[in-house]
């Protein structure tokens, strides 16, 4: 499990004058490091390889690991800034041991936003974290009132 056991995340350095999007996205940054850390016991990987879009002939490729309740990729290159993975996305629709409380799938949510802050955008079947600066958003989806699915989603170039 090549990119998982690091716990490969983008952390984002901020500064006094972060907005809130970016302190809520760095805190859900570190949640996700440890979800990706450990997805389950017995992860099922697979690998799909691709052309890297910079480098002409280098064959990178992408890893996803599926677990019951979660599903994650990874895009990993030799000639990357981070050669152990990029994160691409992370779907969680299961309680998970490194999820805190309010995040869990099936909770209804309490102290979401004493922790994180209010989303960028929000309605009765979606909250949204997000920010311009990093491109990288996080959704919250909601049923009857309970956290349906997270999904982390990162941009990379």
């Amino acid at each position: 499990m090549h990119a998982f056991c690091c716990g490969t995340v983008f952390v984002l350095l901020l500064t006094g004058c972060a907005s809130s999007q970016e302190r809520a996205l760095s805190r859900l940054d570190e949640v996700a490091g440890r979800v990706l850390s450990l997805p389950c016991a017995q992860p099922v990987l697979t690998y799909r390889q691709l052309e890297n879009p910079h480098v002409p002939g280098l064959i990178d490729e992408i890893e996803t690991v599926s677990c019951p309740g979660l599903e994650a990729q990874v895009y990993l290159s030799s000639k990357a800034s981070r050669p152990d993975g990029m994160p691409i996305y992370l779907l969680v629709s299961k309680p998970h041991p490194a999820l805190p409380e309010f995040l869990q799938p099936g909770s209804d949510g309490h102290g979401m936003t004493q922790h994180l802050g209010k989303p960028a955008s929000r309605d009765h079947r979606r909250w949204q974290y997000g920010s311009v600066e990093t491109t990288e958003t996080v959704t919250v989806e909601w049923q009857q009132g309970l956290i349906k699915t997270l999904r982390w989603e990162w941009y990379f170039d």
